[in-house]
C-alpha cells in the first residue's frame, strides 16, 4: 500500500506544481488566458498524472503494451484540445480527431468484448463509446469543479473494480488519474482559477473511455453485469441525452451550445451553485456505486438495480423538463 501512496502524493504534488507554473506563464504570456482565468489546467493535469504513471511503472517493474496506445491516444486529443481551445474547431474536424483516437485503440486491442454481437458489432460499439463518452466530459465542463469531480467520482469507482480484478497496470493508470484529478481541483476550485479547457476535458473523457474498456467487469453468467461501466458512467451519459432532448424539444439544434444541461436546470430550480454540484456529485456517487455493486451480484439482485437506476432516472427527468415551464 505504501507504494501506491508514493505514485498518488507525487501525482497530487506535481498536479499542483505544474497548475502553479502553467498559471503563471498563462497570464505572463497570454496564452489560453481567458476572461482572468488560465485554460492550461487540463494540460499540467496531464503532466502530472504521465509523471506518476511512469513512477508507477518504475516502482511496480510493469510492463506497459496496451497502456502505451491508451496514454498515447489520451494525449493525442490533449494535443488537438489545446488547438481547439486557441481557435475553436469545428465539429467535424473534432469528431475526425476523436475518430482517429478511436482507430489507435481499437486497432491496439482495446475494445468491448460483447460476445451476443460479434466482432463487427463490438467494433462499433467500442467506437460510439469512446466518442460518446470523451464528448459527454467535455459537454459537462460547464461550472467549476463539476467534469473534473465527475471524473474522479467514476475513476474511484473503477479503481475499486481494478483491486477486485487484481488488475495492477489499470490500478496504477486510475491512482495517477485520481492524484492529477485532486491536484487540479484544488486550483479550480479557488480564487486562483484554472480551468480544464476542452484540451482537459476531452483527455479525461477519452481516458476514462478507455480504462472502462480495459477492465474486466463480469463472467459470462452474470449478464447484467455487462451494463456495469455504463451505470457508472450513468451521470455524464444521461446528461448528454437529456441534453439533446432538451435542445431538440425546444428546436434547437443537438450540437449547438445552450443552457439545457441538467446541473443548469437544477440551478434554476433555486439552488446555488455549491449546492447544484453537491447535488451533481451525490447522483454521480450513487450511480458509480450502483454500477460497482452491478458487477459483484446475482442477476436477480441485478435486475432490482437496474430498475432503480431507471426509475431514479425518469424522476429526474420529469422534474427538470417541467423547469422551463415553472420558471416562465
Amino acid at each position: 500500500m505504501f507504494k501506491y501512496l508514493i505514485v498518488f502524493i507525487a501525482g497530487f504534488l506535481f498536479s499542483a506544481l505544474f497548475m502553479v507554473i502553467l498559471r503563471a506563464v498563462s497570464i505572463k504570456y497570454k496564452i489560453l488566458y481567458l476572461k482572468g482565468v488560465s485554460l492550461l489546467g487540463g494540460l499540467g493535469l496531464a503532466l502530472s498524472m504521465l509523471i506518476a504513471l511512469l513512477l508507477g511503472k518504475v516502482i511496480f517493474n510493469l510492463y506497459f503494451s496496451k497502456e502505451f496506445i491508451l496514454m498515447g491516444s489520451a494525449f493525442i486529443i490533449l494535443a488537438f484540445g489545446i488547438i481547439d481551445d486557441l481557435k475553436e474547431m469545428s465539429v467535424v474536424n473534432k469528431i475526425l480527431v476523436q475518430s482517429l483516437c478511436a482507430i489507435l485503440l481499437i486497432a491496439s486491442g482495446i475494445r468491448t468484448d460483447i460476445v451476443y454481437i460479434g466482432f463487427i458489432g463490438n467494433i462499433i460499439v467500442t467506437y460510439l463509446w469512446i466518442l460518446g463518452i470523451t464528448n459527454a466530459f467535455n459537454l459537462l465542463d460547464i461550472m467549476d469543479g463539476l467534469s473534473s469531480g465527475v471524473a474522479l467520482i467514476v475513476s474511484s469507482a473503477f479503481l475499486v473494480i481494478s483491486f477486485l480484478n487484481h488488475n495492477l497496470n489499470m490500478q496504477i493508470i486510475i491512482v495517477s488519474l485520481c492524484a492529477a484529478i485532486i491536484g487540479f481541483m484544488l486550483f479550480n476550485l479557488s480564487s486562483k482559477k484554472l480551468y480544464l479547457g476542452n484540451s482537459g476535458s476531452h483527455f479525461l473523457g477519452l481516458l476514462i473511455a478507455s480504462v472502462a474498456l480495459t477492465l474486466h467487469f463480469a463472467p459470462l453468467e452474470k449478464k447484467f453485469a455487462l451494463l456495469s461501466p455504463i451505470i457508472i458512467l450513468w451521470l455524464p451519459i444521461i446528461d448528454t441525452i437529456l441534453l439533446m432532448v432538451f435542445r431538440i424539444k425546444k428546436g434547437r439544434v443537438p450540437f449547438v451550445k445552450s443552457n439545457d444541461h441538467i446541473a443548469f436546470k437544477i440551478s434554476l430550480l433555486g439552488y446555488s451553485h455549491n449546492k447544484t454540484i453537491i447535488l451533481m456529485f451525490s447522483l454521480c456517487f450513487g450511480f458509480a456505486l450502483s454500477g460497482v455493486i452491478l458487477s459483484r451480484v446475482s442477476n436477480l439482485i441485478a435486475i432490482g438495480i437496474l430498475s432503480a437506476v431507471f426509475l431514479c432516472t425518469l424522476v429526474l427527468f420529469h422534474r427538470l423538463i417541467t423547469v422551463d415551464n415553472e420558471i416562465k
